[in-house]
């Protein structure tokens, strides 16, 4: 089968008049009847609108097979994946709580590195001077432990994972309350 009738049969299968066929592809109605009855082809351009308006290959218009068009199987695509944003939604609405789980822990971490920073920089200092008795500091001793910047720097981990502890509590109990609702 040539071009020109090929071209002549889709359009009756689309149930097309060559006016809305030419209207549809930007091209006047004398082209389309030129190119079905052989006497013109159309350009390149217009036969790749021409296979898109009757769902065809360029390659079957152009060949000189007598078959009907057949579509090339395509494997089914696959189920569409659940976008990002509403697998992470549902994953913090579900499981959200755990993330306040988390910060109690890493506020019980800091309260515990803090006091042990304390603790250890008084024994250091203390235990060696034979000072076992708090009365028996000197107020030069007393001044320094509480001034040392380890020290100091353990009061401030010590204040920062209490309140992640207590922040961790706090969404903790609003996160689970929220799923359980749900």
């Amino acid at each position: 089968m040539k071009l020109a009738e090929k071209i002549y049969q889709c359009r009756k299968k689309a149930g097309l008049s060559q006016e809305a066929l030419a209207t549809q592809l930007g091209v006047s109605r004398q082209a389309v009847s030129k190119w079905e009855l052989g006497t013109a082809e159309p350009e390149p351009a217009k036969l790749k609108l021409l296979a898109e308006a009757f769902h065809v290959s360029v390659d079957w218009l152009l060949s000189e097979d007598d078959t009907e068009y057949t579509a090339p199987t395509q494997p089914e695509p696959p189920a569409p994946a659940p976008q990002l944003p509403g697998v992470l939604g549902n994953l913090v609405r579900r499981y959200g709580w755990l993330a306040g789980v988390y910060l109690m822990v890493v506020g019980v971490g800091g309260v515990v590195v803090g006091a042990l920073a304390r603790y250890l920089v008084r024994q250091l200092f203390v235990d060696p001077l034979g000072l076992s008795d708090p009365s028996a500091y000197s107020p030069a001793l007393d001044h320094f432990l509480s001034h040392n910047p380890v020290s100091l720097m353990g009061g401030g981990i010590m204040i920062v994972g209490g309140v992640l502890l207590v922040a961790g509590i706090v969404l903790t109990i609003l996160l689970y309350r929220r799923s359980r609702r749900k």
